[in-house]
């Protein structure tokens, strides 16, 4: 994460220095939003867990092509974290951390999903946006729990004045629930 926002400073500003008027005001200030750190998210995402292990899953051609046609995106990632919570020998679910531009800034959130790949939970964990943070509300968040990557995620509302962030989490967390069909139901 660190790492991730000089290089947004960076790119925001020499942009600005080619394009002077490509950016509007707002877009040039960089609002970040910390809500929660890594560990929280884990203790919201796996409440009680013994541990949480990292599993990386590399992703060969004929994935990402199964991938890209449940979601209804292009995948252009080799790798993808999940994180895997356990109490004792029992599995209490997995968690993917993702990052999906809202209208400038990229947005880091969580997606945690069941054994079975329906959505438990989804937090935002940083965002950058000066506007479109109603995403967070519960009553938004809420519409993507008990989803898979079957769901038509186009059927969740939409809140007005946060059109890009709304956008921008759908694509997130229909990406996340379709690396899951595919790489732990082994269903294309």
């Amino acid at each position: 994460m660190r790492k991730l926002l000089p290089a947004i400073f960076i790119v925001a500003f020499s942009l600005n220095a080619f394009l002077p008027n490509a950016f509007s005001e707002e877009e040039k200030v960089l609002d970040v939003q910390v809500y929660l750190t890594k560990k929280q998210a884990f203790e919201i995402a796996f409440p009680g867990a013994d541990k949480v292990d990292r599993e990386k899953k590399w992703l060969t051609e004929e994935q990402k092509k199964a991938i890209g046609e449940l979601c209804l995106q292009k995948i252009d990632v080799n790798r993808i974290n999940f994180y895997v919570g356990r109490k004792g020998d029992n599995i209490l679910g997995y968690a993917v951390f993702d990052h999906e531009i809202g209208k400038s800034f990229p947005i880091t959130f969580m997606t945690v999903l069941n054994v079975d790949g329906t959505v438990r939970d989804v937090e935002i964990l940083v965002y950058r946006e000066p506007r479109g943070w109603e995403v967070r509300y519960p009553s938004f968040m809420d519409q993507f729990t008990g989803r898979d990557a079957e769901s038509d995620y186009r059927t969740v509302n939409s809140i007005t004045g946060a059109t890009l962030s709304v956008r921008a989490l759908r694509k997130g967390v229909s990406r996340a629930t379709a690396f899951y069909k595919v790489l732990f139901l082994n269903t294309p």
